[in-house]
């Protein structure tokens, strides 16, 4: 693969629509999956109040979020492209819904009958820790100021 890191990321984001999210439950470590979109540069998740980990990220914001290409015959999984972010879930601001819900419609079109469920709220997720796996011996971290110029750039 030629294309810088950077890129990278911009097509890891484009291709996949898939978290796995790790939340701090009450036994420990939990781990479930999320469907995502990007928005000003955060991620947008839409979870269920009666879901474990929206309760886990309720009690405690911080979160750990991996975004993996799909797998492929022919690549090894170690291969693969992914992201591993750190950081703190929120639940998004009354004065932000509208701006919110529409970037997560643009992204995942099929969850709108959701927004209609009284149990399913947006959190915006704000990455502060990102490590980026471009494949076998290509990783680096990836600082704040970097993942927003990648996300809100065109």
């Amino acid at each position: 693969m030629s294309e810088s890191w950077q890129e990278g990321i911009k097509i890891l984001l484009r291709q996949s629509k898939i978290s796995f999210l790790a939340t701090q439950g009450r036994h420990g470590p939990e781990s479930s999956m999320a469907p995502f979109a990007i928005h000003e540069g955060d991620i947008l998740l839409h979870l269920s109040k009666l879901a474990a980990h929206t309760m886990n990220i309720e009690n405690s914001a911080a979160i750990g979020l991996m975004i993996c290409t799909p797998e492929t015959e022919a690549d090894s999984p170690l291969a693969l492209p992914r992201l591993s972010l750190q950081g703190e879930a929120t639940p998004v601001t009354e004065d932000r819904l509208e701006a919110a819900k529409a970037a997560y419609l643009s992204a995942i079109p099929y969850a709108e009958s959701l927004f209609g469920f009284g149990d399913f709220r947006l959190f915006k997720f704000k990455p502060e820790s990102i490590h980026w796996v471009g494949g076998f011996g290509r990783a680096r971290k990836v600082t704040q100021g970097q993942w927003y110029n990648i996300t809100l750039a065109p």
